[in-house]
C-alpha cells in the first residue's frame, strides 16, 4: 500500500516538474512558492497545500485559455472561457482519488522543504 502510494507521489512529481514543459514547471513552482512563502507556521501546512493547489488549477485554466490561436481572431470569448472551463472540469472529475492524495503528498513536500529553507536562511 504505502509502496504503491509513493509511486504515484514519484509519477506526479515526474509529470509536473520534471516533464519539460516549462509553463506547466513555472505554474507548479509558482504555486508552490507563493505557498510556501504565505505559511506562517508549519501546522498550516495542510491548508497552504490546499491553496497551491488551486493556484495551480487555476493556473492551468488560464494558460489554456490563454494559449494558442483563435478561430475568432485572436480575442478571448466567452464560449472560449467555458469551452477551458468544461474540460478542464472533466479532466479534474477524470481524476482518481489515488492521483489526487499524490498531486496533495507532492505538492505538500515541496511547500514543506521550501517552508523549511526560509525558516534556516530567514533566522539571521
Amino acid at each position: 500500500m504505502l509502496e504503491m502510494i509513493a509511486n504515484d507521489v514519484l509519477r506526479v512529481m515526474r509529470g509536473t516538474f520534471l516533464n519539460g514543459d516549462w509553463i506547466s514547471l513555472l505554474i507548479a513552482f509558482g504555486a508552490v512558492l507563493v505557498s510556501a512563502l504565505a505559511m506562517k507556521r508549519a501546522t498550516q501546512i495542510s491548508s497552504m497545500t490546499i491553496l497551491s493547489l488551486t493556484l495551480y488549477a487555476i493556473g492551468g485554466y488560464l494558460r489554456g485559455v490563454f494559449a494558442g490561436p483563435t478561430p475568432e481572431g485572436g480575442a478571448v470569448t466567452g464560449g472560449r472561457l467555458v469551452g477551458q472551463l468544461e474540460a478542464s472540469w472533466s479532466i479534474f472529475m477524470g481524476l482518481t482519488a489515488a492521483t489526487l492524495l499524490a498531486y496533495f503528498l507532492a505538492f505538500m513536500l515541496l511547500i514543506f522543504v521550501l517552508f523549511g529553507v526560509r525558516s534556516i536562511f530567514g533566522r539571521g
